[in-house]
């Protein structure tokens, strides 16, 4: 569908009222410059075709172009031939050759740069030969006052308006480049901000992660992340040929706490434990609540008799802890299980089992003591 007149560039619109009334002056100018000469039926049809119908075709032309600006550009230079054509045909009056040629080449050079003006210089010539093709040579350049004060207020309302339409567009671009820098500073703003919230939104997740993986009364690690993390260091220990060990801790007596002293006793009695165990772990350990009254410590690289004697080291230093709650002075001891990779099993599961079942003989031999796998001592208990 062809475009219409009011979907067309600002541009086109401003050239047509220019070219509309710029051409009607001329016009005019031709007219006075008429007094006292005879111009022929076929001059006075060529200059009511050219000034006063000709704007009007140009601008259908622009308004249906695929290209509207496009379309205008050619628009000018055939401003300056036909131009060129019309000053030929009235003998080259002086002051409105000059109005014609001034005011085309201007507008070319506004629109189209030095290449406007150049091809002002080759279309005006161009429309001027084709005049004397049409019209004969005629040469007559004197311009009476009429004609000549005319030209001299219409040239010069032409330039004001050149000037003042110049100075919109440079507002125009002041205006839309000072809209872009704000734009771009607020996008720049936007993108600080959208930044700030991603990093805000990944702290969050962290923490959220961290608190998914962490005991909420102790703040060790909970069983769901000892699952994930034993298999991985057991995994790299494998792959190192370094040992593993680890020690599955159980607070003897732990019920009879609660029901003496109540469920907060024995809150305050795991997480006094808790802080011992952050505080004894190394920073290579992991150390979890692995359910209730349980615990464990993950210890990677460390060989079996020394994570024996950090057993011991925990069970002694738990045991002279005094525990504060209201009036009471708290007092537990801590049965372990320990075992170790390569001695006592491959597999986590199988590690864990193990540790368990010494934890158990802790318990049964007396409490308050650490105890190793041991499948020996299992058998003859069995026996």
């Amino acid at each position: 569908m062809a475009d219409t007149p009011n979907k067309n560039p600002w541009l086109v619109g401003m050239h047509y009222r220019m070219r509309t009334v710029a051409f009607a002056m001329m016009f005019v100018a031709s007219a006075l410059h008429s007094t006292g000469k005879s111009y022929s039926p076929g001059l006075w049809s060529l200059l009511v075709l050219l000034f006063l119908i000709y704007p009007h075709l140009q601008y259908y032309r622009a308004c249906r172009a695929r290209k509207p600006l496009e379309a205008e550009m050619h628009n000018l230079l055939i401003d300056s031939v036909l131009l060129g054509l019309a000053v030929a045909a009235l003998g080259f009056p002086l002051w409105i050759t000059f109005s014609a040629f001034l005011g085309t080449i201007s507008n070319n050079t506004a629109n189209m740069n030095w290449r406007g003006a150049g091809k002002t210089l080759l279309a005006f010539p161009a429309g001027a030969l084709v005049g004397y093709a049409v019209s004969g040579f005629t040469l007559s350049p004197a311009t009476g006052w009429p004609a000549t004060f005319f030209c001299i207020v219409g040239l010069s309302a032409y330039l004001i308006a050149m000037g003042n339409i110049s100075f919109a567009r440079i507002s125009r671009l002041r205006l839309t480049r000072e809209a872009l820098r704000l734009r771009e500073t607020e996008l720049v703003d936007a993108n600080q901000t959208l930044h700030r919230k991603l990093q805000e939104i990944d702290l969050l997740q962290d923490q959220l992660r961290e608190q998914a993986n962490r005991d909420a009364l102790t703040g060790l690690f909970n069983r769901r992340y000892l699952d994930s993390t034993l298999d991985r260091e057991l995994a790299r220990c494998k792959r190192e040929g370094q040992p593993l060990a680890l020690i599955l801790i159980d607070i003897d007596h732990f019920k009879q706490i609660n029901d003496t002293y109540g469920h907060q006793a024995g809150d305050e009695i795991l997480l006094q434990l808790g802080m011992l165990l952050g505080r004894m772990a190394r920073s290579a350990d992991v150390a979890c609540r692995y359910g209730g009254e349980e615990f464990l410590l993950l210890m990677p690289t460390m060989p079996l008799e020394v994570a024996i004697e950090r057993a011991e080291e925990l069970r002694l230093a738990f045991g002279e802890m005094i525990v504060p709650f209201g009036n009471f002075r708290l007092k537990a001891t801590l049965s372990i299980g320990v075992s170790a990779y390569p001695g006592h099993g491959t597999f986590a599961e199988e590690l864990i089992r193990h540790a368990d079942k010494a934890l158990y003989r802790a318990k049964h031999s007396g409490r308050n003591r650490v105890e190793v796998w041991d499948p020996e001592a299992v058998m003859s208990a069995a026996q």
